[in-house]
């Protein structure tokens, strides 16, 4: 099976990227949580908080707490690799 991973941006952070990084951290220890200095994607991260889940999966949402909703959802789904 593959190994979870989840990125965020260290200019996201106080959006809220942090606060999900700490609960994916403590609810799903086997992931790897990786902060970047940049993904690339700054003509979104300036207005809400993101991550980026297995490389693939480009998650925001207005507040922190909507967005770890969709992180648990899609961590709570095992990856299909083929």
């Amino acid at each position: 099976m593959t190994k979870r991973k989840m990125e965020y941006c260290v200019s996201n952070e106080e959006r809220g990227s942090g606060e999900v990084a700490v609960l994916v951290q403590q609810q799903f220890p086997d992931v790897r949580v990786k902060r970047w200095g940049c993904l690339g994607y700054c003509h979104l991260c300036i207005h809400n908080p993101y991550v980026l889940i297995d490389d693939v999966d480009y998650l925001e949402a207005p507040t922190a707490a909507e967005l770890w909703e969709q992180v648990k959802a899609k961590l709570s789904h095992p990856v299909h690799t083929e």
